[in-house]
C-alpha cells in the first residue's frame, strides 16, 4: 500500500514538472470526455459491443489491453 502512495505522489511531482496539466487542457480532443463500454461476462470469456460491433475476449487481461490501444472506459457488468 506504500508502494501505491509513493508512485501517487512520484507521478504528481512528474506531472507539476512537466506542465502536464497545461498540455491536457490545450487540446480539444484531451478534453473530450473518454467513451465508454460495456464489458460483460459470457461463458466463454467477455465480450462488449464496440461501434456495432461484438468483440470477443478469453480473458480480462486482453480487456485492458483492448481498451487501452482503443482509448476507452470500460464498465463491468455481471462479474
Amino acid at each position: 500500500m506504500k508502494l501505491i502512495h509513493g508512485l501517487d505522489a512520484a507521478r504528481k511531482r512528474l506531472s507539476k514538472a512537466l506542465h502536464l496539466g497545461e498540455l491536457r487542457g490545450s487540446g480539444s480532443a484531451a478534453s473530450a470526455d473518454p467513451e465508454w463500454v460495456i464489458v460483460y461476462r459470457t461463458a466463454q470469456g467477455f465480450c462488449c459491443v464496440y461501434r456495432g460491433n461484438a468483440v470477443d475476449f478469453g480473458d480480462m487481461l486482453d480487456v485492458k489491453i483492448w481498451a487501452a490501444e482503443m482509448d476507452v472506459q470500460t464498465y463491468f457488468i455481471g462479474l
